[in-house]
């Protein structure tokens, strides 16, 4: 079996893939153009059951299902044939910009300039304008499409929009509307399902399942280095033997940085039978729902990172004590100084004009980072000692 977690958004260019071969116990960035189609290419391609995780909506508030289908062209047995049968009115994706144009079948919002009010949106929805997955997880709504901080309705358009072209070419099933997660794995046809980045921090993350809903101030690169550090510490992790890969790229950018946590999080899923969906509850075939909900435990916590202001959730031995020990670079000639524990070392590592004269002949920074590891395993296990 294969996953693959995508960071996804309206720009192609953006988005941004990571691969789990269970198999061969490897996470590791994968190349791709950015469009579904490719993704499905590739999944179609390949042996056994890939599961695609994709960080965008898939499913509809079912407050306002029965307006919808009503309207439909034909009648549609959910949502799932509804999107990908002839039934989409021709402007379901022409976004509105006054609460007096939005209905059920143009759902998408791009506000006008200046002062607009999301609670009218909501209102002229009659209370339909989130789906309960949306509200367990305080994420935001999925139909608009700017104007608000981390706006989700334009990667939630192209997304729908792609998958009513994907499938004239490609077959492909889609979670929880073709089945029980359980059931379509057994299948050869790419499965997507919907992820949401801030339930797979807390369950790659946590020491234990059920996890806490985690949140992680990911466009500082120093949150994003504390969350890797603890990624790559994570008992779960060095029990399984997980090989991480191009970490480098999760610590440049949040968008790798989403897909390679997601990543890390349906892995241990699978690795540890945890329920990827709740097999006691039936899940909505026009809201869908999103992969791990049910090994979340609905507390809440955000993490604390070196240097940060913010108040402790997930914390650290080294937090926990009030105090980091310092540690001097093993490499020979080198007088660096980590200060604050181990954070900051696979940056170090990665650069060969650092290191000039330490394996000169290895300028892939992916390798030089599991050399050091091989290379310098005391200097690990004396960290976690201490």
């Amino acid at each position: 079996m294969k996953i693959i977690a995508v960071d996804w958004g309206k720009d192609r260019r953006k988005r941004s893939a990571y691969l789990s071969e269970l198999s061969g116990r490897t996470i590791s960035r994968l190349a791709f153009d950015g469009s579904l189609e490719n993704l499905l290419d590739y999944a179609s391609a390949a042996e056994g059951p890939v599961l695609i995780g994709i960080d965008a909506a898939i499913g509809f508030p079912a407050a306002d299902w029965t307006i919808l289908a009503r309207g439909a062209a034909s009648r549609a047995s959910d949502f799932m044939d509804f999107l990908l049968g002839d039934t989409l009115p021709a402007d379901f994706f022409s976004p509105v910009a006054q609460p007096s144009d939005w209905s059920p079948q143009r759902p998408f919002i791009r506000p006008p300039a200046g002062r607009w009010s999301l609670k009218a949106f909501e209102n002229a929805s009659d209370g339909g304008f989130y789906r309960l997955v949306d509200r367990r997880l305080k994420a935001q709504p999925i139909f608009v499409t700017s104007g608000i901080p981390g706006s989700v309705g334009s990667g939630t358009s192209a997304l729908w929009q792609e998958m009513t072209t994907a499938a004239k070419h490609h077959r492909f099933r889609v979670w929880p509307f073709h089945g029980s997660m359980q059931k379509l794995l057994r299948k050869k046809s790419p499965l997507l399902a919907e992820i949401y980045p801030k339930a797979c921090y807390g369950i790659a993350l946590s020491e234990m399942l059920p996890a806490n809903l985690l949140s992680i101030a990911k466009t500082r690169q120093a949150a994003r280095q504390h969350a890797l550090d603890l990624l790559r510490d994570a008992t779960w992790i060095n029990r399984e033997r997980i090989i991480l890969r191009n970490i480098d790229a999760a610590l440049a950018n949040e968008d790798d940085f989403d897909a390679l946590m997601s990543a890390a999080a349906l892995t241990r899923l699978v690795i540890e039978k945890a329920p990827l969906d709740d097999a006691g509850q039936t899940e909505s075939g026009i809201e869908g729902g999103v992969l791990g909900t049910a090994s979340l435990d609905g507390g809440r916590c955000s993490l604390r990172y070196p240097g940060s202001d913010r108040k402790p959730g997930i914390r650290t031995g080294k937090e926990l004590s009030g105090k980091e020990r310092s540690y001097r670079c093993p490499v020979p000639g080198c007088t660096h100084l980590f200060r604050k524990g181990r954070s900051g070392w696979d940056a170090q590592i990665a650069s060969l004009s650092r290191h000039p004269h330490w394996h000169p002949e290895i300028r892939d920074a992916t390798l030089r980072k599991e050399v050091f590891r091989k290379e310098f395993k005391e200097w690990f296990s004396d960290a976690r000692k201490r």
